[in-house]
C-alpha cells in the first residue's frame, strides 16, 4: 500500500490515529477520537481520511503473546472489515503486541508527565503501529 496511510490503535475508550507522509517513510500523530460507538468512530475516521487524502488504513490488532486472538483482537477484526466496507479503501491488520507499553516507555524517556502521557498514549501507539508497518513494507521492497 502506498500513499498517505492512517494508522489506527483501537481501544475501548479512545482510538489513536496516526498518518504517514506522502512517501510512506514516516508516521506522525494525527488525533485521538473518543469511542462512543463503532459507527461514530468510522465516520470520524472517514472524514479524516478524506481530508488527508488517505489511500488506506493500518489497524493494530492485539494478539495474545502466543499469537492467538482474544476478544479485543476479534473486535478489531470486525472493526477493520466494517471500515474497509464503508471506505472502499484497503485495510491491513498489523500485530500491535506491546505497542502501548512501548509508547509509554518512550514517553517516560522523553520526560512526559503522567497527564500528558495519558492524553497522547493512543496516538503514540498508532504511530508505532504505522511505523512498524512502513518499516516492514520498506524491507520487503528492498529485497
Amino acid at each position: 500500500m502506498k500513499g498517505n496511510l492512517i494508522g489506527i490503535d483501537l481501544g475501548s475508550k479512545y482510538v489513536g490515529l496516526s498518518i504517514s507522509d506522502d512517501l510512506g517513510a514516516f508516521a506522525h500523530p494525527l488525533t485521538t477520537i473518543y469511542y462512543k460507538n463503532q459507527s461514530q468512530v468510522i465516520n470520524e475516521i472517514l472524514d479524516l481520511a478524506s481530508e488527508h487524502g488517505a489511500t488506506g488504513f493500518v489497524v493494530g490488532i492485539p494478539k495474545n503473546m502466543d499469537g492467538t486472538l482474544g476478544e479485543s483482537g476479534m473486535r478489531c477484526m470486525r472493526f477493520a472489515k466494517r471500515l474497509e466496507n464503508r471506505s472502499g479503501l484497503p485495510v491491513v491488520l498489523w500485530d500491535e503486541r506491546l505497542t502501548t507499553s512501548q509508547a509509554e516507555r518512550e514517553m517516560i524517556g522523553l520526560g512526559k508527565s503522567r497527564r500528558k502521557r495519558r492524553s497522547s498514549i493512543d496516538e503514540a501507539a498508532a504511530v508505532l503501529i504505522l511505523e512498524n508497518y512502513l518499516r516492514n513494507l520498506g524491507n520487503i521492497e528492498q529485497e
